[in-house]
Formats: structure tokens, sequence, C-alpha cells
């Protein structure tokens, strides 16, 4: 073979490489013009921070700029409270009495969220360090007669409340406690006496008004509902307010109304007893069977073990004649509390009656 062809295969293969790599900078190139398209960013989905987040940001921030403040961790121990992190709270006021140890409101804070944990020892022994600084402290003083209320320790608990008392005459939350005392003790007249002093001072008192509804539920329902109704002004959604009037108007014959309050507190919160009352409401006054099965049904719901609705929802399946779905709640109310003899006689009858 020439020289000649030697070159000329050469050139051809020189050539088609050539070629190639032309072809594939035309694609490179093209590429490249295709890409230089502006692209839309992709905007990052960033959460809004919530109202909680916030809060502790912004005392967090004053915390950095003034770290030896006290009142800056009484305010963060607060926030804590609120959003019911009480250890982290009490390691607050803990801070902030390290630095000014003379302030009772640190104790009386202190002692509020130890109380709500329980520790009544502790919250005890924080109160008696806030009475050092301050002989004279009033809310110490009938949170110490409070506590010594909760050991039934009647005769100190007086003590304290009267002490409060001979500085502040008028202190409706002596007299609050005072009725409470008596209420424990079983003295139903000072009781009354003593919270209707309480409402006297201060109009607005939720809890002496509770506690004088109930006092008077069994001797005065129209009185009792009077009073429960001030508390209902003053706390619309307090269930404990919504669930004392309405059994005050079942057992005063205003079925109707005792309805309502109940159905008003079961948007609230659903609660077992609040169903079951409106199933007995149903079954023993309205004669209205269904409905009274329906509400005990929603009350064993709630509460599975609740064997005084199994009862008398198999009394309302044996008056509509349904004996077989009697005798199955009687059995299921015996098997949660053996010793209950009403559903013992009446799985006896309903067995007989099949």
């Amino acid at each position: 073979m020439s020289p000649f062809n030697n070159l000329k295969g050469l050139f051809v293969s020189t050539m088609r490489i050539l070629t190639r790599i032309g072809l594939l900078l035309i694609i490179f190139f093209t590429a490249c013009q295709t890409d230089t398209k502006p692209v839309k960013e992709v905007e990052e989905q960033v959460a809004a921070p919530t109202e909680k987040t916030l809060a502790f940001q912004q005392i967090n921030d004053q915390l950095k700029a003034d770290i030896n403040n006290p009142s800056l961790y009484l305010k963060r121990a607060q926030l804590y409270k609120q959003y019911n992190d009480l250890s982290s709270a009490v390691d607050d006021v803990d801070r902030a009495i390290k630095i000014d140890s003379l302030i009772p409101e640190f104790y009386l804070l202190k002692a509020e969220l130890l109380k709500t944990q329980n520790k009544l020892k502790e919250a005890k022994a924080t109160l008696d360090k806030c009475m050092l600084i301050d002989n004279g402290n009033i809310p110490a003083r009938l949170e110490l007669g409070f506590l010594a209320l909760v050991v039934k320790d009647y005769k100190q608990a007086l003590n304290y409340a009267d002490a409060v008392l001979k500085r502040d005459l008028y202190s409706a939350e002596a007299y609050h406690l005072k009725g409470m005392i008596f209420e424990e003790q079983g003295d139903t007249a000072l009781a009354i006496s003593s919270f209707i002093t309480a409402v006297e001072q201060e109009s607005n008192y939720y809890d002496a008004y509770i506690h004088l509804g109930l006092l008077h539920m069994n001797s005065d329902k129209i009185l009792a509902k009077g009073y429960l109704k001030n508390a209902l002004k003053l706390q619309p959604n307090s269930l404990d307010a919504l669930y004392a009037y309405a059994l005050c108007c079942q057992e005063k014959g205003d079925y109707n109304e005792a309805i309502e309050t109940y159905h008003n507190l079961l948007t609230i919160k659903e609660i077992s007893e609040a169903y079951f009352n409106l199933g007995y409401i149903h079954q023993e006054y309205l004669k209205t069977y269904d409905v009274a099965i329906d509400n005990y049904t929603k009350a064993i719901a709630i509460a599975p073990n609740y064997y005084e609705a199994y009862y008398n929802r198999g009394l309302c399946y044996e008056e509509l004649k349904k004996y077989q779905l009697a005798e199955k709640d009687f059995r299921m109310s015996l098997k949660i509390n053996p010793t209950y003899t009403y559903s013992a006689i009446a799985l006896e009858r309903v067995s007989e009656s099949k």
C-alpha cells in the first residue's frame, strides 16, 4: 500500500473525529443556550412563628440584653405557667429569687406553681419564707390557710383566716376560706354565713356563689338556682357552674331548662355524667326511652365502666320489652360491679320474662 493511501486513511479518520467533536460542541452550546432561560426560584415554605414562639423570643431577647433582671425571669416564669411548663416556671422563679431574695411576689408565684404540682410541703416552706420577708403579707397568709385546709388542719386554717381579717376586715377571700372550713366541718349555717359575707364584700366572687348554690340545693332550690345563675353570669362557660345549675333544675323539676343546660355543657365538653343525667330525665320523667338509651350509650362510650349507665339502659330496654338487650346490660353492669344488687334483681326479673 502506498504512503499516499496511508495519509488518505489518516485524513479521513481525523475528519471523522473532528466531525464528532463538532457535533458534541453544537449539542453542548445548544444545551447551554437552553439553560440560559430564566428559572423561577422555588420559594421556601417557612412556617410563620406561633404566638408562643414570638412571646418567648421577645422575652429571651430582653434577657440577653439584661441577664440579671429578676423581673424578666418572673415574666418568663409566668409565660411558662401560661403554657403549662411548670417545672421551667419554677426554675425561672428560682433565678429571680437568687438575684433578689426580698420580693414577696416571687415566693407567691413559686408557691402557686408548687401547689399546682401537688408539692404542698414545698409550697408551705416557700410561703413561710415569704412571711419572713413580709410578715403582713395577706396573700401569703391566705395561701397558708388554704394549704392548712387541704391537709384538714382546720384550726390552723381558721387562725390564718382570722389573722387576715384583723388586717383587712373586708377581705372576701378570708370569708371564703372560712366558709370552706365550716363546710368541710359540716357546719352548714356558718358556711353559708361566711360565703354570703364574701359576696357582700366582692359581688363578683364566683367561687362563693357556687358554694352557696350547692349548699342550698337540698333546702331551697329556688335560692340555689339564683346563686348558680349568678355564677354563670360571671363565667358562662364554666363546666362546674353549668353542671350544678342543670342538676339544680333537674331536681327542682324544671326539666326543659335542665336539658338545655346539659346540652350547652356538652357543646363545651362531653362529660359522661351529663349524658347520664339526660338519660335519667328522659327515662324517669319524660318516658322517652329511645332518647334515654341514646344518652346512656354516649355516657358508656366516654366511661366504659359506668355500671349505673348499663343498669339504667337495661331498664329502658326492659320497658321496651327488648329483654335480651336488657339482660345483656344487666350482666355487663354486674361484671363491672358484682355487688350492685339492683342489677342482680333486674337480671333475675328479665330472665323470667323471656
